[in-house]
């Protein structure tokens, strides 16, 4: 069975977005762009929350006509676009984005499925509404942490006040020459 980890970026003070939403503050490079391309490299599928895939539908099915493009975003551009990706939604949502699947009904049930039926690990890129109801239904192996060396003072938390206890484990770290820092943890099981 294949695992699933959640990727997010998260501030020095625990914020995921700005309160407007913005999320420019997110740090890139070549060197995290080529841990980027290894990362869609070694997944057999990536799992959005509905905004991200709205927004990522908008921008990756034309990222490789844009000028001045690197050799990493050309690489992370196809991966993007061919990679199965899957899109739990309560509203109807359509896409055009190839190889997009559309998830609905009982989640939870779909989501184990399909990590009964990949040879790799998938991977979830959503925001903290999504990624808070996968941890808690115990559907995340992992969570990668990017730890940008930002202080933002306010906004949206990935772990909001009131949650259930849950503990983890780190697995690794790795840290990029901007000072950003990619945390792995493992949620340990809940007690219970």
């Amino acid at each position: 069975m294949a695992g699933l980890f959640l990727h997010i970026n998260v501030s020095l003070d625990g914020f995921i977005e700005e309160a407007s939403g913005e999320i420019d503050w997110h740090f890139s490079d070549d060197e995290f762009e080529a841990y980027l391309v290894g990362v869609l490299q070694s997944i057999d599928g990536m799992i959005f929350g509905r905004v991200a895939h709205q927004l990522l539908a908008e921008f990756w099915p034309g990222a490789a006509e844009m000028p001045g493009v690197s050799e990493h975003h050309l690489a992370m551009t196809a991966l993007m676009n061919w990679l199965p990706k899957y899109v739990p939604t309560r509203n109807g949502y359509r896409t055009a984005w190839e190889n997009s699947h559309i998830l609905e009904g009982e989640v939870a049930a779909q989501v184990r499925q399909l990590k009964q039926e990949a040879g790799r690990d998938l991977a979830l890129f959503a925001g903290g509404a999504t990624a808070r109801s996968f941890l808690q239904a115990d559907l995340l192996d992992e969570l990668r942490l990017i730890v940008n060396p930002v202080v933002l003072g306010s906004g949206r938390r990935l772990f909001e006040p009131g949650m259930d206890r849950r503990e983890m484990q780190l697995l690794g770290s790795r840290t990029f020459a901007s000072g950003a820092t990619v945390l792995t943890y493992q949620p340990r099981p809940v007690k219970g």
